[in-house]
């Protein structure tokens, strides 16, 4: 995964999900909730709790229709 991918879902004002090597994914439905780094992500879920997320782990990001994603 780089950095520009991540970066331009963001810009684009889609919701997405991004799918982790582990199995694990974490939804960004608007761009407050994330922070884009050189090698890390973070991901504020629900409860604004941050998880860090190495990008080297990343498998891809998955769109969500804005009607979906957005609460």
């Amino acid at each position: 995964m780089t950095r520009d991918t991540i970066d331009t879902a963001v810009r684009q004002g889609i919701p997405f999900i991004i799918n982790m090597a582990d199995g694990k994914s974490y939804e960004v439905r608007e761009a407050a909730k994330i922070a884009i780094g050189r090698t890390r992500v973070v991901v504020l879920d629900d409860r604004d709790l941050p998880h860090i997320l190495p990008m080297l782990t990343m498998t891809g990001i998955s769109y969500l229709s804005k009607e979906n994603g957005a609460k």
